[in-house]
């Protein structure tokens, strides 16, 4: 992938057509200056998530996300406030910051309001701020769904994925017992955060029944693959099944459907500081310069990464403040 021709100082993924990650390109443009109210973030790491190829792709979505061409690419980033627009206050340059920010987040910099902004804190590195923002902000929705406490048995399908692995601890963290279905190559990493690991396959309904004599009390699906019809044949009443990846299953099923959109910057700062301090992990899969991003995006659609998938635009994003 050749980066075009020019002498602009600030690299940016597009796609100007629709197909897989070979349509994504790097173009060059003129640093952006923020306008009054915005500041300018020099991004230092941007996470991939399955959304993103879903967009680039042109195929058909349920949740109604507008599209265009040519279009800039990626949502979680993290990095540092470069300069500040007039009339913006509560922010200085210097600070580490995070959030969301659709067709921009993969990029040198990018222009954002500072009320989407979250301050990474001390002991986070800028690489897992930059995975952060659509796993944390889906995975603590989908806990707070379901108010899960002391005594429940809960089980989190695709819990070695960045949603899963987060939504299985925030469990634990409330007193659950917590058992993930992942691929056999990461039942040890499960088995080390405290979650009871169950492979796929068709004997998944015996070993939850052989695994919870008393059966489960609720279900967090992050995959989708049959789990709402498994939780439904285990007995699981339907108001504590919570899909974030099924929507065929939620129209068949009074089933919850709460994701990220329920959850904001005061979610992202919570679960940030329990990332900081290490109650929880949200694991990195793999790290891909920005000049890679094709090869970020083929990792993902392969499917079976273990935590997220992160693009980097600087080499010490993983250095923690």
């Amino acid at each position: 992938m050749t980066p075009e021709p020019t002498d602009a100082a600030s690299r940016r993924v597009v796609f100007r057509r629709f197909g897989g990650p070979e349509v994504l390109e790097i173009e060059r443009r003129a640093v952006p200056r923020p306008a009054p109210g915005e500041v300018l973030v020099r991004v230092a790491a941007a996470g991939v998530n399955p959304v993103d190829w879903k967009l680039f792709s042109g195929e058909p979505m349920h949740d109604p996300y507008e599209r265009s061409l040519p279009s800039g690419n990626g949502y979680d980033f993290s990095g540092t406030i470069e300069a500040l627009g007039d009339d913006v206050v509560d922010w200085r340059v210097g600070e580490q910051v995070f959030g969301g920010l659709r067709y921009e987040a993969q990029a040198d910099h990018l222009v954002i309001d500072p009320d989407l902004l979250v301050r990474v804190p001390e002991g986070l590195s800028l690489l897992v701020a930059g995975a952060l923002n659509v796993v944390g902000r889906t995975a603590v929705a989908s806990v707070e769904s379901q108010r899960i406490g002391d005594g429940d048995v809960v089980l989190v399908s695709g819990a070695a994925g960045g949603v899963g692995i987060l939504t299985a601890q925030l469990c634990i963290l409330r007193g659950a017992r917590v058992l993930g279905t992942a691929s056999p190559r990461n039942h040890a990493l499960l088995r080390k955060l405290g979650i009871h690991p169950l492979a796929y396959g068709g004997s998944l309904a015996d070993d939850v029944r052989a695994a919870t004599p008393d059966g489960l009390t609720v279900v967090l699906d992050t995959v989708g693959h049959g789990t709402v019809d498994l939780a439904l044949s285990l007995g699981v009443p339907a108001d504590r099944i919570n899909t974030v990846a099924d929507y065929e299953a939620r129209k068949r099923h009074p089933v919850r459907g709460v994701g990220g959109a329920r959850a904001g910057a005061r979610e992202l700062a919570m679960i940030a500081a329990l990332l900081a301090e290490g109650s929880i992990e949200l694991p990195i899969d793999s790290v891909h310069p920005v000049e890679d991003v094709r090869g970020a995006y083929a990792r993902s659609i392969g499917g079976h990464a273990t935590g997220k998938i992160v693009i980097t635009t600087e080499p010490n994003a993983g250095a923690t403040g």
